[in-house]
């Protein structure tokens, strides 16, 4: 819909009570002077909680200051605004928002993704009292502009912050320009491209969800904050794991090149594990009794190797299932290759492959019996004395 013309008409007092809890825009073309008269809505709609503006586009320059007597200076009950892929051509020449300063405080969940954004200003970010969520994925940030807008005394209340598929390049830098925010307790800086992690960083004191993952990291240090309780390091080049992490109840590993699993007196109280699509070839009794408190692992899509010490404990475990939820259509033998696509569950191995020890045994047990035997026969028919007498 195009709405750059629009023009708000007041209603009668009978018809102030909307029952309206979201307003959306989706594919609208807006202006400053519409966007305006768009705010008056709020006086008809208390009970509204949401706006979202998805694939829009805004022709001005963010002048958001209608006349004095028409000012709507907060947005009642709204609490989450979400925008999505706004286009502003002239966005050169945009303002600095200082007009919709007031309008945001209050405000506690904010989404602006994929519309280009790559500063904050600090004084807006101090305005942002209320805030508690900030997801700006897909846009422009970088570190330098970054420590502008997360200044002292910048989003006081902010407890989740998303960075996904920005420009961050540093993984310490990025650690120390967030310290100002004392109650963060979750960052995702997933899909960057990080350089090599450094051994030591410094963290928000109370983060407890770090999400690094897609961003072509190579190895895991003690750069990542030892409070965590949920970290996910998907879709890298990781082909060990050996960090220790007291409070992990969470760890998602899937899409690396680990070839066994983690060993788990690192993660005392690790609850969940994913590392499928690895470079995994088996798993045993002993490594899953390693984690004390594990109750879920996902370990399918790797490349087993059905050896028979696999098979005999997953034949040994019918109650596998309850911890492996993707168990068993995802679990598939490798090698052999008589095996090669069967279900791990439906393998079974020949005698031959599982007991060759024993097999061997019988083998020579036999041929020491025959031997015996042919001692004796030709003992008893003096077998010895007719060979001579044939020589």
């Amino acid at each position: 819909i195009n709405v750059a013309n629009f023009r708000f008409s007041e209603l009668s007092a009978e018809e102030i009570n909307s029952p309206m809890k979201k307003l959306a825009f989706r594919n609208a073309d807006l202006t400053d002077e519409s966007f305006n008269e768009l705010l008056k809505l709020l006086r008809y709609a208390p009970e509204l909680l949401q706006a979202e503006f998805d694939d829009c586009a805004l022709d001005g320059v963010g002048d958001f200051q209608p006349s004095e007597s028409d000012i709507v200076r907060e947005l009642g009950k709204v609490e989450t605004l979400i925008i999505r892929r706004l286009h502003i051509p002239r966005f050169y020449s945009f303002n600095d928002l200082r007009s919709v300063y007031s309008l945001l405080e209050k405000v506690k969940r904010i989404t602006v993704e994929n519309s280009k954004v790559f500063l904050v200003p600090c004084e807006f970010s101090q305005r942002l009292r209320s805030l508690e969520f900030l997801d700006l994925s897909e846009n422009l940030m970088v570190e330098e502009y970054l420590r502008n807008s997360a200044c002292e005394g910048a989003w006081p209340s902010l407890q989740t912050l998303i960075l996904s598929q920005n420009y961050l390049k540093s993984i310490e830098r990025t650690g120390e320009i967030l310290l100002t925010l004392k109650n963060l307790t979750g960052l995702d800086i997933s899909r960057n491209s990080f350089r090599p992690m450094p051994d030591t960083c410094r963290w928000p004191p109370k983060m407890r969800f770090l999400n690094l993952s897609s961003t072509g990291i190579w190895a895991v240090k003690t750069c990542i904050p030892q409070t965590l309780e949920v970290l996910d390091v998907s879709n890298n080049n990781l082909d060990s794991f050996s960090l220790f992490l007291p409070r992990l109840r969470e760890l998602y590993l899937s899409r690396n090149k680990l070839k066994t699993l983690p060993d788990g007196s690192l993660f005392p109280v690790l609850l969940v594990m994913k590392i499928r699509e690895n470079a995994l070839s088996t798993f045993s009794k002993d490594q899953l009794g390693s984690f004390p408190k594990l109750e879920t692992l996902e370990a399918g899509d790797n490349h087993f190797i059905c050896s028979c010490e696999l098979l005999s404990f997953t034949l040994g475990q019918p109650a596998l299932s309850q911890v492996l939820p993707d168990w068993p259509d995802s679990y598939l033998c490798d090698s052999p290759p008589r095996l090669r696509g069967q279900r791990v569950q439906e393998a079974r191995p020949s005698v031959l492959e599982c007991h060759q020890a024993l097999l061997v045994s019988g083998v020579c047990c036999a041929l020491l019996l025959l031997i015996l035997l042919i001692a004796g026969l030709c003992h008893h028919f003096h077998g010895l004395w007719y060979l001579r007498m044939m020589w």
